[in-house]
């Protein structure tokens, strides 16, 4: 989200949770920031959300937006615990 951010520079792996119900994402383009900051994704509009969780359940679609949401937070490492609590409650 800033200049020197980068996927390789930072190693990243995304295994904050490792499950395969878990999916994560390096939004390097700024699409998914733009869209949950209710912004055009398709544009160069600086504000964006980041490093922040959104969970949904099983039942969850993607038609105009995901939902239901169940729960997110921002930022992840200092909601991990929240998070993980949350997410355990969701079937398997």
């Amino acid at each position: 989200m800033i200049p020197t951010d980068s996927r390789s520079r930072w190693n990243w792996t995304g295994g904050i949770l490792e499950d395969s119900r878990v999916v994560h994402f390096w939004d390097e383009k700024k699409k998914a920031g733009r869209f949950f900051a209710n912004k055009d994704p398709e544009t160069d509009d600086p504000d964006v959300v980041w490093d922040a969780y959104y969970l949904y359940g099983p039942e969850a679609q993607w038609l105009a937006k995901p939902e239901p949401l169940l729960a997110s937070g921002s930022t992840v490492i200092d909601e991990f615990e929240k998070l993980k609590a949350q997410f355990a409650s969701l079937p398997k």
